[in-house]
């Protein structure tokens, strides 16, 4: 069995403030903003961005300038990533020039019910589309697979059906698959098993970790130590779920930062740049209100 993996002492930190971190924030943040904080990371070392989601604007309004802020990463020599959660948000991404996209959908279905509209099978279909879609749209197309161990309606998310998931994309050409701790309930031994079962099935695994219950960090090692080299993260921990009232924020960019430097293990970022983009945000949020007043 062929595994894609990075080399493996490559540790890759993914930033998702721009699109978890600020998903669920009443007050819209302009581009503007937006770009400050991007361009504030980019400079405190950050590579890889996911920085934004085409989704109905209607439903989640911070992310109604996605085509702009995609087109402005991209003049400042960045291939971003994309999060969608259909084919109509997939067809918008590959139409803006999104070459690296990637597809949502719950292992729970009281969840996806509320986030996309659909059920699970429902949202997976759509998914191995858009994966049969890709090669010819110029793109490549990365699971996002929410509430993998744990769901707030459903309680504990039984893992084989987060791994028959994971079997049908991988037949169906995905390479790339992200486990989502979405409520922050995964216990370490939980993530390296599943980790581990993913990993058996043939797909590079990436972890999106919240911190609802301060777990994150541990967990987050806990995946590296089985195998795991992809990480999002977000700055201050920012973030949640507009679907889900009580998700504690993401893996944070600073506990990353902590965590991995003491485990002995590069991280490529500079915490003394974070304040300077922990200030480009805080900007942004107390304009955004400002603006929400008016």
């Amino acid at each position: 069995m062929k595994h894609h993996h990075h080399p493996k002492h490559e540790l890759l930190i993914r930033d998702v403030t721009l699109r978890d971190g600020l998903q669920n924030l009443p007050e819209i943040v302009s581009t503007e903003h937006k770009l400050g904080i991007l361009d504030a990371l980019r400079d405190a070392g950050v590579k890889d961005f996911q920085i934004t989601a085409f989704v109905n604007p209607a439903r989640v309004p911070q992310m109604s300038d996605a085509e702009t802020l995609y087109a402005e990463a991209v003049k400042r020599g960045l291939i971003p990533n994309v999060l969608v959660a259909n084919l109509h948000g997939f067809e918008r991404a590959v139409a803006a020039g999104a070459k690296s996209i990637d597809a949502v959908l719950s292992a729970s279905n009281t969840y996806n019910a509320k986030n996309a509209n659909r059920t699970t099978l429902e949202s997976a279909n759509e998914i191995i589309i858009m994966l049969s879609r890709a090669a010819h749209a110029g793109c490549t197309v990365g699971i996002s697979v929410a509430n993998c161990f744990h769901c707030f309606s459903q309680g504990a998310v039984d893992p084989e059906i987060v791994l028959a998931l994971v079997r049908g994309f991988h037949d169906s050409g995905a390479r790339m698959v992200w486990i989502s701790d979405t409520t922050g309930a995964a216990k370490p031994d939980a993530v390296t098993k599943l980790v581990e079962a993913c990993a058996h099935i043939g797909v590079e695994v990436g972890l999106h970790l919240h911190d609802t219950q301060g777990r994150a960090g541990e967990n987050a090692l806990a995946g590296y130590k089985a195998g795991v080299r992809r990480f999002d993260a977000a700055l201050s921990g920012l973030g949640g779920s507009p679907f889900t009232p009580g998700v504690g924020g993401n893996l944070s960019l600073e506990t990353v930062q902590v965590v991995f430097t003491e485990a002995g293990i590069a991280t490529g970022l500079d915490p003394a740049k974070f304040e300077t983009a922990r200030e480009k945000l805080a900007a942004g949020l107390a304009a955004a209100q400002t603006a929400g007043a008016a």
